[in-house]
């Protein structure tokens, strides 16, 4: 059974961040733990549940199968570390598995709990969902970044031209 899930241990994840100890007290009655073994699966990739996970203890692999089937490891989170957060705010299939590494303790949030607190008009829900936002925009950074050292690396013109159907795919229907 997790750690119990106390203001202290909140306040250390990005999703809380700004927030008020009450605030953070709002999320404590909501959120539910759970112990994985290393090489459990925590979410699967193509599957839909609407969670945001926070890794409490452990260490969690990102991992996405490529077009030839093969796992590739996309990321590694530590403690603090969220995911499931894109399948919570747009539902969808997840875009990616989350495995333990080690023993890891985990807690998540429903959508559906989430949605109870913005119907009561919960300022710490809009913080939630904002906080969310800067994590995914930090990510997007380091995935920028990334791209960038792969195309300066590979300038050949079909890696370019590969940039650029990517980038239509990205983009395609956004509106402003």
């Amino acid at each position: 059974m997790p750690t119990a899930v106390s203001d202290n241990t909140l306040s250390k994840c990005p999703l809380f961040r700004g927030m008020s100890s009450a605030e953070r007290d709002e999320f404590i009655p909501l959120l539910e733990g759970k112990s994985y073994g290393p090489g459990a699966t925590i979410i699967h990739e193509g599957e839909s549940q609407q969670h945001i996970w926070i890794i409490l203890k452990g260490r969690c692999h990102v991992t996405k199968k490529a077009k030839s089937g093969d796992e590739k490891e996309l990321w590694i989170l530590e403690p603090s570390g969220i995911f499931g957060e894109m399948s919570f705010f747009n539902p969808g299939p997840h875009s990616a598995t989350v495995q333990a590494i080690t023993e890891a303790e985990v807690l998540h949030l429903s959508r559906e709990k989430f949605d109870q607190l913005l119907r009561h008009g919960s300022v710490a829900a809009y913080k939630l969902a904002f906080n969310t936002m800067g994590v995914l925009i930090e990510r997007l950074r380091k995935m920028d970044d990334w791209i960038a050292e792969r195309m300066e690396r590979n300038s050949a013109p079909v890696h370019h031209e590969e940039w650029r159907d990517f980038h239509a795919k990205l983009y395609t229907g956004w509106t402003f």
